[in-house]
């Protein structure tokens, strides 16, 4: 029940955001990414399903042109929680110019609201986000 966390979640089907836009985008495959995102700003996504066995990475494809460095965290549940995951974002060269980015992650099972909250340490825009999805390890033998 609810999304698949290991398969990639576009980023525009978020279920509420605070601050950022969608555009359509020139990332392999067409479609629309979320962009103008901005320190604080962030986006919520509803029923995310991890199942039993919980991931040991995020992925992220991200544009940046800003020459700043920035933050996407990932967070369960609520605004404030403490991050599970952050993954450090570096000029891609452009802001249609894609490359997909991983982080290590804390593990996490069943199905929760996943949020990504964006920060940078300028008042600029600073990463366009095309899709993202969690990643697991091997099982267990």
């Amino acid at each position: 029940m609810g999304t698949d966390a290991y398969q990639p979640i576009q980023a525009e089907a978020f279920a509420d955001k605070n601050g950022i836009d969608v555009q359509d985008t020139e990332d392999a495959g067409g479609g629309q990414n979320v962009g103008w995102i901005n320190n604080g700003d962030w986006l919520r996504y509803d029923q995310i399903n991890f199942g039993d066995q919980p991931p040991v990475q995020f992925v992220a494809r991200v544009a940046v042109a800003a020459q700043a460095p920035g933050r996407i965290e990932v967070r369960m549940d609520a605004l404030d929680a403490a991050p599970l995951a952050t993954l450090n974002t570096t000029n891609t060269g452009g802001w249609q110019n894609w490359r997909t980015d991983v982080t290590p992650m804390t593990a996490v099972t069943g199905v929760h609201t996943v949020f990504l909250t964006f920060g940078n340490d300028k008042p600029d825009d600073f990463v366009n986000v095309n899709y993202f999805q969690f990643t697991r390890g091997e099982p267990a033998s």
